[in-house]
């Protein structure tokens, strides 16, 4: 039993955490809610979609126009925003053709106010992402496809200093691996590394 009180202790602890890093920056929705939650705009803890990450806003039907170009060593193709990859999630919203308010589940502790779809650019992507730096794509298969522009695959996809892979295998780059949703390390916009020097692209290619 005190295993499991605190392992919950645990899961408070850390929800805590990332409710902290998201406060106060441009993923805090709590004014769209009467019950002041940030959480609940992408998780859940119950009847969540997809399970993992207990997520809980609607998910986008778009279909994505990836980049691509005769430089690209990995297959690329169009992906549906509701293909269950973190860029999907991401996507939930930056496409613009969801609610910000649009959940699964809204709780009993207070109701959310759908404000639409985003607005604007630069946080409104849309669905043609051609113009964009590619994601949901194989790190390890540009390697493979003969990119000799990229360092070495690391071991379980993570590069040591925030920049990580994902996906079955831990090799798909996507959003995540450059951005912080939940704005942990403080870097504007959402970076994972600061890019001073352009060290978050040298994490990846040699230049």
């Amino acid at each position: 039993m005190r295993k499991v009180l605190f392992c919950l202790l645990m899961v408070g602890l850390a929800g805590g955490l990332y409710a902290q890093g998201v406060a106060g920056t441009d993923h805090d929705l709590s004014i769209n809610d009467t019950g002041g939650r940030i959480c609940v705009f992408c998780h859940f803890p119950h009847n969540a979609n997809p399970a993992v990450p207990l997520w809980n806003h609607t998910l986008s039907t778009a279909t994505m126009t990836a980049y691509d170009s005769p430089t690209m060593d990995a297959p690329v193709a169009n992906w549906a925003a509701n293909n269950g990859s973190v860029s999907g999630l991401c996507m939930a919203c930056h496409d613009g053709t969801v609610g910000l308010g649009s959940v699964v589940n809204q709780g009993s502790f207070g109701v959310i106010t759908d404000p639409g779809a985003m607005g604007a650019v630069p946080a409104r992507l849309g669905t043609d992402l051609s113009n964009d730096h590619p994601v949901v794509f194989s790190y390890q298969a540009s390697i493979a496809g003969g990119d000799t522009e990229l360092t070495a695959y690391p071991a379980g996809g993570d590069f040591g200093n925030g920049i990580q892979l994902y996906g079955a295998g831990a090799n798909q780059v996507e959003c995540a691996s450059c951005h912080d949703v939940h704005n942990t390390p403080g870097i504007a916009p959402f970076l994972v590394v600061t890019d001073t020097g352009s060290a978050l692209c040298l994490t990846c290619h040699i230049k």
